[in-house]
């Protein structure tokens, strides 16, 4: 499926635009070519538009819980994947439209394997996106609308689930765009500051880490006597020689 052509579906179309889509497929080209694997897990066909073709895992599943181009229907709160299976979860503007969003996290933690890696892509809810949907959604009383969610919650979460922050990206059209003038030094250094904090969007990618068991060794050394003198009595040493005495 072409990016232009995801891009004219109703759900896409109102939550993330052509040319934001592609600065994505930009920066995560590179993000996506080290990563190697068995399966793949890709929310809505949004995800598979975004990773293709650079994706080397040859299973891919695209799951959605409603519309065509899917593999599995079904709710992302409750997948129907056995533990530890999946090696690359990748969710595009997916937790912002569900009401439980860390119980998808969880699911996404638990049908992870050891060292798999979970990308997260979500709309900044500080950048004049977000702002115009949190003015839509105090104005509307009867709309469903999508909730933004920060950077720094997202982090929270991956702390909480056992995930480990390996890279977050920035993707903004005006930082694109500045790093291409012929600006200033200082002048170009702080607008992309001012894009990367009030960015478009942003992309978390995590890695899902295990805590392993370190053996502890006895401390022989400290009970150098493992009887107590005391505890052998006289008349059990008296015995103990009268049979070496025996035995000469």
């Amino acid at each position: 499926m072409s990016t232009n052509r995801l891009m004219t579906s109703k759900s896409t179309k109102s939550t993330m635009s052509e040319s934001r889509t592609r600065l994505i497929i930009e920066r995560l080209r590179p993000q996506v070519a080290q990563i190697f694997g068995y399966n793949a897990l890709l929310y809505t066909p949004l995800a598979k538009a975004l990773c293709s073709p650079e994706l080397r895992i040859k299973n891919q599943l695209v799951i959605g819980q409603e519309g065509r181009a899917l593999n599995v229907k079904c709710r992302f709160e409750e997948l129907p994947i056995a533990p530890d299976c999946i090696d690359l979860a990748v969710l595009p503007n997916t937790l912002q439209q569900s009401e439980f969003p860390h119980q998808i996290l969880r699911e996404v933690e638990r049908v992870l394997i050891p060292e798999g890696v979970v990308i997260v892509i979500g709309r900044n809810p500080i950048s004049w996106q977000g702002i115009k949907n949190l003015i839509r959604q105090k104005r509307s009383q009867t709309a469903k609308l999508n909730r933004d969610i920060s950077r720094r919650r997202i982090a929270d979460w991956f702390r909480l689930l056992g995930f480990e922050t390996e890279t977050e990206i920035n993707v903004s059209v005006t930082n694109n765009r500045l790093q291409n003038s012929q600006a200033y030094g200082w002048v170009k250094s702080l607008g992309q500051t001012f894009c990367d904090w009030f960015c478009s969007y942003y992309i978390i990618i995590g890695r899902k880490k295990m805590s392993t068991l370190t053996p502890i060794r006895p401390s022989w050394r400290s009970n150098k006597q493992l009887v107590p003198s005391r505890v052998a009595e006289p008349s059990v040493r008296a015995q103990v020689e009268h049979w070496f005495e025996q035995l000469k």
